[in-house]
Formats: structure tokens, C-alpha cells, sequence
């Protein structure tokens, strides 16, 4: 006979659960708002610190495997977000930087993110949110290869 638990131990599939719901918010908050996705507002918020980087930077830095990122900032160019750039001699590694209108949407983006961690955190104190953010970076280590 299983004990039944007060509290669900089940991390992935708690951790998966909250991750969707999240998620959903989070892209509905900023398509309200400044009228992009997650995807893209990651990008423009990578930058934002590391711009005029390599692709597979942008990449690895948001989380997004090549093929995706490349899609995405072929988007974004289309959109006046971003430009490409050579980033060596040969030509072979291209970088990306945002351009007038990526650096004023990346602004928007931010204060969108800064309302929607306001409305994310709330009801939680300053020890908690840390606890959060300590299970989330050690978590993220323990599963990588």
C-alpha cells in the first residue's frame, strides 16, 4: 500500500507542470504588452549584454540549439531587430547586434520581464525566492552531461 505524501515529490513532473503554465503566461504577458514572444525576448535580452556575438553564442546563451537560433534571428532581421555580421576574416562565423529598434524593444522587454517576475514572485520573501533560484541553477548542473 503506497503512503500518500502531503507534499508532491515528483520534481520533473511538478517542475514540467509549473514550467507550461509559466511559460503560457509569460508569452501571453509579453504579447500584450511589446508584442513578442519569449523566444525573441530572450534574444533581445542576451544581447542586450553580449552584443555583436557569434550565433552559437546566441545560441548557447538562450538556450536554443543552432538551427532554431538561426530561424529566429532571420525572423528578427526581417523584423528590423537585429542585423548580421561577419565576425571573422574568412566570413565563415557570422555574428548578430541588435540594431535602434532592437535596443528600444529590448528596453520594453525588460520592463515587461520586471513587471511579470513582480507578479511571478509574489506572496514570496527574499529567503524564498533565493531558495527558488539555488534549487533552479543546481538543478540545471545536475543534469547536465
Amino acid at each position: 500500500m503506497a503512503i500518500a505524501r502531503p507534499v508532491d515529490r515528483r520534481l520533473f513532473f511538478m517542475f514540467d507542470r509549473a514550467h507550461t503554465r509559466v511559460a503560457k503566461a509569460a508569452d501571453n504577458h509579453l504579447a500584450a504588452r511589446s508584442r513578442v514572444g519569449t523566444s525573441q525576448a530572450a534574444v533581445l535580452i542576451y544581447l542586450g549584454y553580449h552584443d555583436n556575438c557569434r550565433l552559437s553564442e546566441l545560441a548557447d546563451g538562450t538556450g536554443r540549439n543552432n538551427s532554431a537560433i538561426t530561424g529566429l534571428v532571420t525572423r528578427m532581421e526581417r523584423a528590423g531587430l537585429v542585423m548580421r555580421g561577419n565576425g571573422s576574416d574568412d566570413g565563415r562565423a557570422k555574428t548578430v547586434s541588435l540594431t535602434g529598434d532592437g535596443w528600444a524593444l529590448r528596453e520594453t522587454v525588460m520592463n515587461d520581464f520586471r513587471d511579470f517576475n513582480e507578479r511571478l514572485s509574489r506572496g514570496m520573501s527574499e529567503d524564498e525566492i533565493n531558495a527558488v533560484l539555488k534549487f533552479f541553477d543546481t538543478a540545471a548542473g545536475n543534469v547536465e552531461p
